[in-house]
């Protein structure tokens, strides 16, 4: 199924469905009272209806985390599967379609690492097994401060392959997969100090340790999947062999400092 069909069929909060928060017209979901949507995406919003008046909206879509994936079998954080129910959620994904062609943009709420969470989301929503695999080819994942960059990369998504699109996005922030592994290892450390600053000053805690767990996840997905996606370091480094890069990848993604599940609930409360 292309990607339009699938994000329509979508039910949401309106119609008792925990599928997603809502799914309709952008027109509609920013023009609600008791939405409240980051200035700059609001403003690249705004510029994209202007040109596709007709695009819709998926807010807060939820997606399981399959046990089955390969990936998350290696990556083996076994913290990520203690989370009940659908646990990643997909803050906003936009779709339309242009003659016969569909796209969904995902657009996620800029921050210092919002790029590793975007493609650490766009992984998990289209590893083998999950229900837009087919449609990968049809997905872009996009974070900015800038509302320009983000209405320039839905019009893309209609005038060239979204593969293409998605490396020129990814180029903002890191150059090559090295760059990008020291970005994610300070992403981890600085989210596990806040981790230990945060936490004695929340009495319900489990919604919190649940975004700290999804966010150190969706570190550990991006350090895999990209090293593995990335056929010149199979051939120059590893000569080939897919083995060889299998364990190299784990072991990037196994440096990643976390603090699990039960030590964050051990950490002291404020007396």
């Amino acid at each position: 199924m292309a990607v339009y069909s699938l994000l329509y069929e979508k039910k949401d909060l309106r119609k008792d469905s925990e599928d997603c928060d809502f799914n309709g017209f952008l027109e509609d979901y920013v023009g609600q009272d008791q939405v409240t949507v980051d200035p700059v995406i609001k403003e690249a919003f705004g510029m994209i209806m202007e040109k596709y008046p007709d695009v819709k909206i998926c807010a807060g879509l939820k997606e399981p985390v399959s046990k089955e994936a390969i990936s998350n079998q290696i990556i083996r954080y076994k913290d990520i599967f203690k989370l009940q129910g659908k646990p990643v959620v997909l803050p906003y994904m936009l779709y339309a379609k242009n003659g016969d062609e569909e796209r969904a943009m995902m657009v996620v709420p800029y921050s210092e690492y919002s790029f590793i969470y975007a493609k650490g989301l766009y992984y998990c929503i289209t590893e083998p097994g999950s229900e837009m695999i087919d449609c990968k080819n049809e997905i872009v994942a996009v974070t900015s401060d800038q509302p320009q960059v983000i209405a320039d990369a839905f019009t893309s998504m209609f005038k060239q392959k979204c593969g293409a699109l998605q490396r020129n996005l990814d180029s903002r922030y890191f150059r090559n997969y090295d760059e990008l592994k020291e970005k994610v290892y300070a992403a981890a450390e600085e989210l596990k100090a806040e981790a230990q600053t945060e936490m004695p000053g929340i009495v319900e805690r489990n919604p919190k340790i649940y975004t700290y767990i999804i966010r150190w996840f969706l570190m550990k997905k991006v350090l895999y999947v990209q090293y593995m996606v990335n056929k010149n370091i199979l051939n120059s480094v590893h000569e080939g062999n897919v083995r060889k890069q299998r364990n190299q990848a784990k072991v990037n993604a196994d440096a990643i400092k976390f603090l699990s599940y039960s030590e964050m609930w051990r950490i002291p409360s404020e007396s």
